[in-house]
């Protein structure tokens, strides 16, 4: 590292709570006592922004292959009803791709995105018989967003063909 080494280590502390201060913004972490605490959010009410963590993506297929069951997916969308409660200008998704005009989507649309595609998910995954099904019908439905390997695992997961951890 010889030059780029840092100067001083710094070393994290637990959080306290659910909330801290970053230059002079209150942050909220939300979701930390719900029934998934992975999927948390933070909300940063002086900007009415969301930094949408694991549960928001954005332009891109949604990863399912960590939310194996029906209940799982369900808490999802709750915390999905948490972000558009509190009514943000913007929404910062954990996961995106650029749109083609080379823009981020950062608009609360994300959050609905991401709900109508689990939502989609859900249906398809419960009448396609096999997972090549499942990602051709959501292929159909979704044709002009990336991430396909995302979608193939996640498809292969819920339908059984492939083991994954929880």
């Amino acid at each position: 590292m010889k030059g780029n080494a840092p100067e001083k280590v710094v070393v994290p502390e637990s959080l306290t709570g659910d909330t801290i201060a970053v230059d002079g913004h209150r942050l909220h972490i939300i979701g930390l006592n719900g029934p998934d605490p992975d999927r948390t959010f933070v909300w940063i009410p002086d900007l009415r922004t969301v930094v949408g963590g694991i549960p928001v993506f954005g332009n891109m297929h949604v990863w399912i292959a960590d939310t194996q069951s029906v209940e799982s997916r369900v808490n999802w969308l709750n915390i999905l009803d948490r972000i558009e409660a509190l009514k943000p200008v913007a929404v910062i998704p954990g996961h995106y791709l650029l749109y083609a005009n080379g823009e981020a989507p950062t608009t609360p649309d994300v959050v609905a995105f991401t709900r109508r595609y689990l939502e989609e998910f859900e249906k398809q995954a419960a009448n396609a018989k096999d997972s090549a099904a499942l990602v051709a019908s959501m292929k159909a439905m979704y044709p002009d967003i990336g991430g396909e390997e995302l979608l193939q695992l996640s498809a292969k997961v819920i339908k059984r063909e492939l083991k994954w951890p929880q």
